[in-house]
């Protein structure tokens, strides 16, 4: 028995029911929100990457010479859509010696002091990770993340 808009039902409730089913209103408008998620976070991260890399660059520990490891330090979004996953990829880019940036990060072993390089690393890509992973989950806006883009049915 349908229920009339505004009336009460024998028992003294009124109920408001949403059908899941086929191709109603509802099941369009969250398929579409659900469709629209991944576009809209990679737009999210794509925003972020151009704040993630100035820091890098602005907070590295090492003095800069020539400014070439500095110039090299980017921000990749990469999509896996087998995994529904985006990422966010800080690295030392190949602009530099594709070897230089791992000897930045993690130093090159030589403990002695002899020899030419310095053995101490300067990391900054982990760094960069540990200050924006959590703070890039906090100020994430759901809402901006599923906002809804236009009619499904068209």
């Amino acid at each position: 028995m349908a229920q009339q808009p505004g009336r009460t039902s024998k028992s003294g409730k009124t109920v408001v029911s949403l059908d899941f089913y086929k191709d109603n209103g509802i099941v369009l408008g969250l398929q579409a929100v659900n469709d629209r998620a991944p576009i809209n976070l990679r737009k999210y991260m794509e925003r972020r990457a151009i704040e993630v890399e100035n820091y890098m660059k602005a907070n590295h520990p090492w003095r800069n010479r020539t400014g070439r490891a500095e110039r090299g330090l980017c921000v990749d979004i990469v999509d896996n859509p087998n995994f529904k996953q985006i990422r966010m990829e800080l690295k030392h880019s190949d602009v530099v010696w594709p070897w230089y940036g791992y000897y930045l990060e993690y130093g090159t072993g030589n403990r002695s002091g002899k020899g030419s390089g310095n053995a101490r690393p300067y990391p900054i890509l982990g760094p960069t990770r540990d200050v924006f992973g959590p703070r890039l989950l906090n100020e994430l806006n759901l809402s901006e993340l599923y906002r809804f883009a236009g009619n499904p049915k068209k």
